[in-house]
């Protein structure tokens, strides 16, 4: 049982095209470790124009993905 959020990726980008792909594929990556928890959600959080980072959180129902900006 994960009870603090638990890093699953930094997403630094050097292109648009980079960052989409990088932050879908985490994203993708992410849903599959909350199906196999069942009890998490997925927080991706903008650090900066160009740096996400992308958690399964309990704060953060299971099923649902938020969204977050730390600028």
């Amino acid at each position: 049982m994960i009870e603090a959020p638990e890093l699953l990726a930094t997403i630094t980008a050097t292109s648009k095209s980079s960052m989409e792909n990088n932050l879908n594929a985490a994203i993708l990556a992410a849903e599959q470790r909350a199906r196999n928890e069942g009890r998490c959600g997925i927080l991706v959080t903008r650090l900066d124009y160009a740096s996400y980072t992308v958690e399964l959180s309990p704060d953060v129902p299971y099923g649902y993905t938020y969204e977050k900006q730390n600028a």
